[in-house]
Order: structure tokens, then sequence, then C-alpha cells
């Protein structure tokens, strides 16, 4: 059941626990089933999981070390993808004209001078051992004794 209304923070369309604005106070008494509908499935569109992840802008081919090399869209601008590792595009750099060679340069940078991928984990500190407690004595209740 589709249902309108005006709320706290104005016009509204529900259907279940999927709730979604209205531009205009107007359209809660004038809103048809299709109009609802389709405000709705934008609604759920644009939450997180609701859309399918996008595939990649461009496929450059094939790294040396096995793997396919993409050019994907990201949340914060397009960046380049191979196994594990992704790297940002710099800002002057289009999506559409980045070469193998340059795309292979940002993903080597990015996973360190040995060009393969994934990040590597930093050496753990050595734990400093710490010298045993002393145990505390316990208070004395002789001042305690002696008032009682």
């Amino acid at each position: 059941m589709v249902e309108a209304g005006i709320g706290r923070y104005g016009p509204y369309v529900k259907h279940g626990s999927v709730y979604a604005n209205l531009p205009e106070v107007e359209e809660v008494f004038t809103i048809g089933m299709n109009r609802a509908v389709e405000v709705l499935a934008q609604k759920a569109a644009g939450r997180r999981g609701g859309a399918a992840p996008a595939g990649p802008l461009k496929v450059l081919g094939e790294h040396p070390d096995g793997g396919e090399v993409q050019v994907m869209p990201g949340r914060y601008g397009p960046y380049v993808k191979w196994g594990k590792v992704n790297a940002t595009l710099p800002k002057e750099m289009e999506p559409e004209a980045v070469t193998l060679e340059e795309a292979m340069a940002l993903v080597a940078e990015k996973a360190g001078k040995s060009g393969k991928g994934g990040r590597k984990a930093a050496p753990k500190a050595a734990a400093k051992k710490k010298a045993p407690a002393k145990k505390k004595a316990p208070a004395k209740k002789t001042a305690q004794k002696a008032a009682e």
C-alpha cells in the first residue's frame, strides 16, 4: 500500500518502510500511483546497495604480472584498478585518455617500489616487556579495630 502525507520534513510518499520526499505540498493531493512508484523507485536506487555496481569505464589490458588493468568510476573520482591495488587518477588526467603504461606507473607507485599488488603491513615493533607489578600490602585495619 502506498500512502502520501505531510510530515515534519515536508510532503512524502511511503511504501512499507521506504519514504520518499515530494517537491511540492500540492502533489500530495494530486499524485497518481505511477508517479508515486516512480518517486519510490528513485529513492530506492539512491540507497547504498540499491543500484548495481558500476562497471569499468575502460579496460586497458593485461598487466605483465597477470590480471586485468581497468579504469573505474569512483565516489571520489576515477581510479585505476589492478587486482587489489586501486590508484587514484590525477585530476588533470582524463579517464578516457589513460594508457596502459600510465596506469601501470600509477599502480606501481601505489603498490610500492616492488611493483607487486597489495599493501604490505608495517613491521610490528617489538613489544616492551613490563616488569611484573608489585603486589600492594592490604591496608591495615588496626586503627579501625581500636576505635571499636
